[in-house]
């Protein structure tokens, strides 16, 4: 059995990984590793759906960021688990659900932040 910071990490690096594979030019690796940096603090700044709707209203790069966050939030065992969505979980969702999923997504998303830096070289 394993933790959920474990879960977290394993479910990031898988991600990452693919990313890292698929990502071509110098400008969109730089990208991908702002963006990822960024999210966390756009969340603390301004809420999960406030930067989650941003993200997803970018496209490219800001879009696989959401869909990578939507995907863990709506997972087995996670706050918006059973939504089609993460935008759709949080405005459906109540108060208590959707601060966990805010403080889920923080966790997670250092994780995400953390492996950008060290496996996507620029």
């Amino acid at each position: 059995m394993q933790t959920m910071q474990q879960q977290r990490a394993k479910f990031a690096l898988t991600a990452v990984e693919q990313a890292a594979k698929t990502l071509v030019g110098e400008q969109s690796k730089k990208e991908y590793q702002s963006y990822a940096s960024a999210l966390p603090f756009m969340i603390h700044a301004n809420g999960l759906g406030q930067a989650a709707a941003f993200y997803r209203s970018k496209g490219d790069t800001h879009q696989e960021l959401y869909n990578l966050l939507s995907d863990w939030l709506i997972s087995k065992g996670q706050p918006l688990h059973g939504h089609k969505d993460l935008l759709v979980g949080i405005t459906i969702s109540d108060m208590h659900t959707y601060l966990a999923a805010q403080a889920e997504a923080m966790a997670f998303l250092e994780w995400v932040k953390r492996f950008a830096n060290a496996l996507i070289e620029t």
